[in-house]
């Protein structure tokens, strides 16, 4: 294949068609890595992380999470023109 590079702003891009892009599994917004080996770009799909929920993203901190402290801290009296 054959295409031009195309100014995009104040970068340089290049087309791919639809058809090359879906027979390598690389979707519109996909992530992708771009590095040179041997004097020639290589475009690299990246694998798609699962979302996770929020117990999931919790859960992966382990025990290196610190307990949150669950009771009020007392500041002491006020001292200028606060509302306590």
């Amino acid at each position: 294949m054959i295409t031009t590079l195309t100014r995009l702003g104040d970068s340089i891009g290049v087309q791919f068609p639809t058809s090359l892009l879906e027979n390598l599994s690389i979707f519109e917004n996909d992530h992708v890595e771009v590095f040179v080996v041997d004097n020639s770009i290589v475009i690299k799909r990246l694998e798609q992380r699962k979302h996770l929920t929020t117990k999931e993203r919790i859960a992966a901190f382990g025990e290196t999470a610190k307990p949150v402290q669950s009771s009020e801290i007392d500041w002491g009296k006020p001292q200028g023109k606060e509302i306590w």
